[in-house]
């Protein structure tokens, strides 16, 4: 049977006559061995001859460049893909790496980020769309993204997430993720990100016995035992507005942390109940008894129980606590108390706080809190036990020099408090004698 094809050798490659079953000619079809590919073959489809050796012509400049070394050779099919690819609008590839990979949980089998957070990533999507949108991808150099960071006018932490994120669409442009040819040859992010801002969290705001007293009297009366719950518990507040009263057991005297609240999809709709923050945060935590009659009385006043899933905070117009109507009546209690630094979290951090003044340790607190990262535990508790030894050594450097002299029962009183103090050492060093006493998991004694 005759051949379809009919083949012109060159010195480079080769171009082969394309014809059909009839003889007649439909296009010429150019060809050359890929230099990085053994028994493999580049090939590209022309309607004329003169056309397909123009073509080989200037893939053959492509391959002895990259023979000696002077430049890289990339597929003819990769080259086209990229040159497609020249124009794209910024705005349309955030928009794709948003659907395709910004949407989810970083590190994760596609798990999707709360409502509230892609809320918030969006918003900031929409200010950075709003400065490079309409300009292509390779448009937009390392001088365009460093005046945005300087000019840009976002608060500290949002600016940084902003940054972040600009940083994942670029690195995701210069390598796709689905494989996809480079959009970019590299990224325009080359200044560092912007150095992390202290948060509220991060300051350590304590609160002592009488000003939670206060704090209390000033909230109004269906939440006022929020603040009894958040020091008892340390809970989150998310945590705290999506007790039900069935979740406390009484009669095994622990509370049930079950779940945290979520609007609908786009966190848009009705407050609802939800996962909590972390698998870890799922716990039974003991009832101090002396808050057991607060409870009972809140319960008895303010709620629908005995009915199944009746609220322990239920607000008069939806069915579950806003999260930011309890902060705003928590802050504007604070400050009404004149602690106007105390916000929701310090109630946490008060209460963890406590178990490490008293001795314990970061296993202690981490168990508490229902931190899954002791690293979390750790910073808390370095800053804890940081704050109240400068605190101990300051008052010994000031009173050495300017203080009265201390009566004797000023003197009985630190005397004391250095006896516990020796005490609760002394505990510790037994318990690492006793550690020392134990082999070692290698199988060889401490004692040699």
């Amino acid at each position: 049977m005759a051949s379809n094809t009919h083949t012109t050798r060159r010195a480079f490659g080769c171009v082969l006559e394309k014809k059909d079953k009839n003889g007649r000619t439909i296009g010429w079809m150019a060809q050359y061995a890929d230099p990085k590919k053994k028994r493999h073959k580049v090939y590209r489809q022309f309607p004329t001859a003169a056309l397909a050796r123009e073509w080989l012509e200037g893939e053959e400049l492509l391959v002895r460049a990259y023979k000696r070394g002077t430049a890289d050779w990339t597929h003819p099919r990769e080259r086209d893909a990229r040159e497609r690819a020249r124009g794209v609008l910024f705005m349309d590839w955030a928009d794709e790496w948003m659907d395709k990979w910004g949407r989810f949980k970083p590190k994760s089998a596609r798990e999707p980020l709360a409502p509230a957070t892609l809320r918030r990533k969006r918003l900031l999507l929409h200010r950075v769309k709003q400065v490079f949108g309409m300009r292509a991808l390779e448009e937009i150099g390392v001088a365009d993204v460093n005046r945005w960071l300087d000019t840009c006018g976002l608060d500290a932490t949002p600016k940084r997430e902003a940054y972040i994120m600009l940083r994942a669409i670029m690195r995701c442009a210069v390598q796709p993720p689905d494989g996809r040819p480079a959009l970019l040859d590299r990224s325009p992010c080359m200044a560092p990100i912007p150095r992390r801002v202290l948060s509220d969290k991060s300051l350590m705001v304590e609160v002592s016995a009488a000003d939670a007293a206060r704090i209390k009297s000033f909230m109004p009366a269906y939440t006022a035992v929020s603040v009894n719950v958040l020091l008892a518990f340390g809970l989150r507040i998310g945590e705290l507005c999506a007790l039900r009263v069935d979740d406390f057991d009484f009669d095994r005297m622990v509370v049930h942390i079950r779940h945290s609240i979520r609007r609908g999809p786009d966190d848009t709709g009705e407050l609802r109940l939800a996962e909590l923050k972390t698998v870890g945060s799922m716990d039974a935590l003991p009832i101090p008894p002396q808050l057991v009659p607060v409870l009972r009385e809140h319960i008895d006043r303010f709620t629908d129980a005995p009915r199944p899933g009746a609220m322990l905070l239920r607000p008069a117009k939806s069915r579950v606590m806003s999260d930011r109507t309890l902060r705003t009546q928590l802050e504007k209690a604070a400050v009404k108390a004149g602690r106007p630094d105390v916000t929701p979290h310090a109630f946490r951090a008060t209460a963890i706080s406590r178990i490490i003044h008293e001795g314990g340790e970061i296993k202690d607190a981490q168990l508490f809190a229902r931190h899954t990262d002791p690293l979390v535990t750790v910073r808390f508790y370095e800053r804890t036990r940081g704050e109240q030894t400068r605190r101990e050594l300051s008052e010994l450097a000031y009173g050495s020099m300017f203080t009265a002299p201390r009566s004797r029962l000023e003197l009985e009183h630190e005397y004391e408090r250095a006896q516990r103090e020796l005490a609760r050492w002394a505990d510790r060093c037994r318990s690492l004698h006793t550690l020392l006493e134990q082999d070692t998991p290698g199988g060889v004694s401490a004692n040699g």
